[in-house]
């Protein structure tokens, strides 16, 4: 740190400080089970597990994932998700991409249409 002054060395510190918690920021939401609350939690009523690259809803699933945080303010985060593969009940099987927000203890799907799913509590670890 020669050559700096009093205030930059200080400065520069706390910048490679803050370094390592922006690299530690979740680059995902969390794997786990989600319910429409806790009683369903404690139930078994889970609807929607997601696994490092898995998402699986009752009638749908999708494969392959990877995500692209967008936004992060506060304890909300959005996520773009690209799946490779889709399939379900309705429509033909192929790649999709929607949105994930995660605010608090919540996690949110936003579909492409506009529509969005309940937000979801995980449950346990």
């Amino acid at each position: 740190m020669r050559g700096l002054t009093a205030f930059a060395a200080p400065v520069l510190a706390l910048h490679v400080m803050a370094a390592p918690a922006s690299a530690e920021q979740a680059p995902r939401p969390l794997s786990g089970r989600y319910a429409l609350d806790l009683p369903a939690c404690r139930a078994g009523d889970n609807f929607l597990t997601l696994g490092p690259d898995r998402l699986d809803l009752p009638v749908f699933s999708c494969q392959g994932l990877t995500f692209t945080p967008e936004t992060a303010a506060g304890d909300r985060v959005l996520w773009s998700v690209s799946a490779r593969r889709c399939e379900g009940e309705e429509g033909a099987p192929g790649p999709r991409r929607f949105r994930i927000e995660a605010s608090g203890a919540t996690l949110r799907i936003l579909w492409p249409d506009g529509t969005k799913s309940a937000p979801l509590r995980r449950c346990g670890r």
